[in-house]
This record gives structure tokens, sequence and C-alpha cells, in this order.
């Protein structure tokens, strides 16, 4: 075996020297890349977090909304009020003493019957 010249040797340590240097370059480059991949998996489940919490807020919200407004058509569909209207603001009451039916072009004049409650 041939003894290597000083020259050839400082090339082979600077061949692993550029290897080594490139090999932990390559491995930090790595890490940095995970650890920011990691960072913005967080940030994006972080946001879908508030996301959610605001949306179930407004739900919430509208729930309430929609029961309260259920509860006032049943207000203003209840028999009672519509009587008062009937009666306060289009002046309606119930028929006189007598009703007048129509019977093929004739009118034919009936005793009010009512019901028992």
């Amino acid at each position: 075996m041939k003894p290597q010249s000083p020259s050839s040797i400082r090339r082979n340590v600077d061949r692993r020297g550029l290897h080594n240097f490139a090999s932990c370059t390559a491995a930090c480059a790595m890490i940095a890349c995970a650890m920011l991949a990691h960072a913005w998996v967080r940030t994006r489940v972080t946001e879908r977090g508030y996301q959610l919490s605001r949306l179930s807020v407004e739900y919430r919200d509208l729930v309430r909304e929609h029961e309260a407004l259920q509860i006032r058509a049943a207000e203003l569909k209840s028999p009672q009020r519509i009587e008062e209207l009937a009666r306060t603001r289009l002046g309606m009451g119930p028929p006189g003493e007598r009703v007048v039916v129509l019977v093929a072009g004739t009118a034919v004049s009936r005793p009010l019957v009512t019901a028992a409650r």
C-alpha cells in the first residue's frame, strides 16, 4: 500500500467535513420543517376551536330566537286575540237576532241557533 500524500489526506478530510456539514444542515432543515408544520397544524386546530365556539354561541342564540318566535306566533294565532281584534279594530260582533240565508237566489229568514258550550 502506497502512503498518501499530505494533499490527498487534506482533500479526504475536507470531503468528510463537507459531507458532515451537509448532513447536519439537511437534518436541521428537516427538523425545522417538521416544527413549522407542527406549529401550523396547532394554529389551524386553535382557529377551528374558536370558530366552533363562535358558531355554538350563534346556534344557541338562534335556537332561543326561534323558540321566542314560535311563542309569539302561537300568541298571535290564539282565538281570544283574534276575537278581541275583530271586536275592537273591525267593529265585528256576534250576529243579530236573525240570520238571512240565501237559497237559490231568494232570502230565507231563520232564527239564530247557537250551540251550547
